[in-house]
């Protein structure tokens, strides 16, 4: 594992190829809508023209009155044709475009949401999910906007200002010159502009996912909030990423705190605005240069009015074309630093593919790990299992004892695959793990947790949830029926049709751990993996549900995590765990005769059980009162130490 294989924030900036190719299945929608924005452009140049022709009609001395109204009639009919296609091709293209927008932010969605998904769990442990939620909402929006709207803009503004410059050359040379000279100065400005506020935007980004993943994560856990009465901490927590505009400050500035959205948001306003504001003094003080020439140049019969008139005219289609370039370029130079993080996923190749190996016909369910090593990819330094070894035989069970942080659940976690071990085998049925097909593997292992997991969907939805297979009601009510869950089930008004709510939120500890027991029978699965799963349930619900779990037992491989007495003592082969490694393996009545340690844990629990103080008792008196203890109806659950 690599501690450092983590999404960087400093990640290169990607091409404006590369961030067009997002786009690419719109490509020749986008390329029409910008043939038709040529085309709806090139009506609006063109009308200057047309209308020069009034101008010059209106003071031509050789016309009458009735023949300037004729000519002035014809010319501005012509005009408001021209103006009615403009428009019309503008609103054709402006809907091509953003249907095509929406087609490439939806189908960006689901391709990152895939890349994200197929990822493997140490990605996930180094990444917070308000960030990913980030990218998938946020940065993907910036990027659709930049794709199909700000890129084929940007090339529509580009044209624009050099038919004007063209035909404003064909007018004047000299007044041409002028302004080009300031649009010259315009961009030189702008591009270090454009660099900074890229790199605002992207700070901006940064700062706003770090907002959402701490929203998110508080009002997921509201139940722990409000039990610690944290609402004003997790409050600050916020306001420190979102920022404060109440706190006094200079101009509503508030200097010597962290980066905020407030504090980012406040600079590139400011600069924007000072940027905007430069820039219109510089555009109409060349326009009233220009105009101020243009009078002298009509007087001197360098060319007309009309012409005057025309060449003003298109000093406003350079403007509003340079205007477009530069509020697009920002958008788009926006769009790179947030398409940089989407890359970054896309890019990623998972460490533990989601298929492809071998499939097994048949799985008799031996499993065994020889020497195997392995540290978190979030915790590399911290070695968690040291050349361990471990066989259980096929239809056997194996419980895994010891004291939190030893590794039992890391073993759990590796047999499922949500990590490879750094060294040494893990085998099933004498095939390395790493070479079964991942799919094939999960359709036969199922895992209960400690904490189930259901997600907001009816209880039959949650029951069948990723079986590769077509299941009847039939089926699932047989399987809730072992689980010992059919009976609550049926007291629900809708009965298996009722929503369980976000993370099974209706339903008690007891109730989620019966149904995710009803989704391990129906997988059928060879090989059982149990972590802890009735050590947060009260003493009846354990009851209930400990049945239930015996009955899944039967005729599987099951590999056991627990640090109750009464779930690990019938077990065919306990293993004792310390610091990541095995001290010793055997039976409940073989480990109390040898092992120290085992001993030691037995006596913990058996003491904590204890209303009383200390007492030494003999490893005889401990089997004693364990299986006495074992026998026994009213001991806490939540009191026992663990195993």
């Amino acid at each position: 594992a690599d501690g450092t294989d983590k999404l960087s924030d400093d990640a290169p900036l990607p091409s404006f190829v590369q961030l067009f190719s997002l786009s690419r299945p719109e490509w020749p929608a986008l390329v029409l809508a910008f043939l038709l924005t040529l085309a709806s452009e090139g009506l609006g140049i063109a009308i200057p023209l047309v209308i020069a022709g009034a101008y010059d009609a209106l003071i031509d001395p050789e016309l009458e009155a009735t023949d300037i109204r004729k000519e002035v009639n014809k010319i501005m009919v012509l005009v408001i044709f021209m103006h009615s296609g403009s428009m019309f091709l503008g609103f054709v293209k402006t809907s091509i475009m953003g249907v095509a927008g929406e087609r490439v932010v939806a189908r960006l969605r689901n391709r990152l949401y895939r890349a994200i998904l197929r990822q493997e769990i140490g990605f996930f442990d180094q990444r917070k999910s308000g960030e990913l939620v980030s990218r998938l909402g946020t940065d993907t929006t910036t990027v659709q906007t930049a794709t199909s709207q700000s890129l084929p803009e940007v090339a529509n503004g580009v044209c624009k200002v050099i038919v004007a410059v063209v035909l404003m050359i064909n007018i004047s040379g000299k007044l041409t010159g002028i302004v080009m000279g300031v649009a010259v100065f315009i961009l030189i400005v702008a591009m270090p502009f454009g660099a900074w506020i890229g790199k605002i935007s992207k700070q901006y980004q940064d700062t706003l996912g770090e907002a959402q993943n701490c929203s998110t994560e508080a009002l997921g856990a509201m139940k722990t909030v409000r039990a610690f009465g944290a609402e004003t901490v997790e409050s600050e927590r916020y306001e420190k990423l979102i920022g404060k505009p109440d706190t006094p400050g200079c101009c509503w500035y508030t200097i010597g705190v962290s980066p905020s959205t407030y504090s980012l948001g406040y600079k590139k306003s400011i600069v924007g605005s000072l940027f905007g504001t430069g820039i219109f003094w510089l555009g109409l003080g060349a326009m009233y240069t220009t105009l101020w020439l243009g009078f002298l140049f009509v007087v001197d019969g360098e060319f007309s009015l009309g012409d005057l008139t025309a060449f003003q005219s298109f000093i406003f289609q350079i403007g509003f074309g340079m205007g477009a370039i530069g509020g697009r370029m920002v958008g788009v130079l926006a769009a790179r630093g947030a398409s940089a993080r989407l890359f970054e996923i896309l890019e990623r190749e998972e460490k533990i593919p989601l298929s492809g190996g071998v499939r097994p016909e048949k799985l008799s369910g031996d499993v065994a790990l020889e020497g195997v090593t392995f540290s978190y990819p979030s915790r590399s330094d911290i070695k968690v299992l040291g050349d361990y070894t471990l066989n259980v035989p096929a239809n056997s069970t194996a419980a895994l004892v010891g004291s939190s942080g030893s590794g039992k659940s890391t073993v759990i976690a590796l047999l499922a695959r949500f990590y490879d071990a750094e060294g040494g085998q893990i085998m099933i049925d004498g095939v390395d793990i790493k070479d079964l097909d991942p799919l094939w593997l999960h359709d036969n292992i199922a895992l209960v947790l400690q904490e189930p997991v259901l997600f907001g969907m009816s209880v039959k939805d949650n029951i069948v949830y990723g079986l590769n297979r077509g299941v009847t009601d039939d089926e699932v009510v047989e399987a809730c029926k072992k689980a010992n869950a059919h009976d609550f089930v049926e007291g629900f008004p809708e009965k298996y049709a009722t929503m369980v709510g976000e993370r099974g939120m209706r339903l008690s500890g007891g109730q989620k751990q019966r149904l995710a027991i009803a989704r391990a029978l129906l997988v059928n699965p060879r090989i059982l993996l149990l972590d802890e799963a009735t050590s947060a349930l009260d003493a009846e619900s354990e009851h209930v549900v400990q049945d239930a779990i015996d009955k899944l037992m039967v005729g599987r491989t099951t590999i056991v995590v627990a640090h109750r007495l009464s779930t690990v003592r019938n077990a065919d082969k306990i293993v004792v765990f310390d610091q990541g490694t095995c001290v010793d393996e055997g039976t409940h009545d073989e480990l109390m005769g040898r092992c120290e340690k085992y001993v030691d844990l037995v006596q913990r629990q058996t003491d904590a059980g204890a209303a009383g103080g200390e007492k030494e008792v003999s490893t005889d008196q401990l089997a004693l009162e364990v299986a006495a203890r074992d026998n026994g109806a009213g001991a806490s659950g939540s009191q026992e130490g663990e195993l």
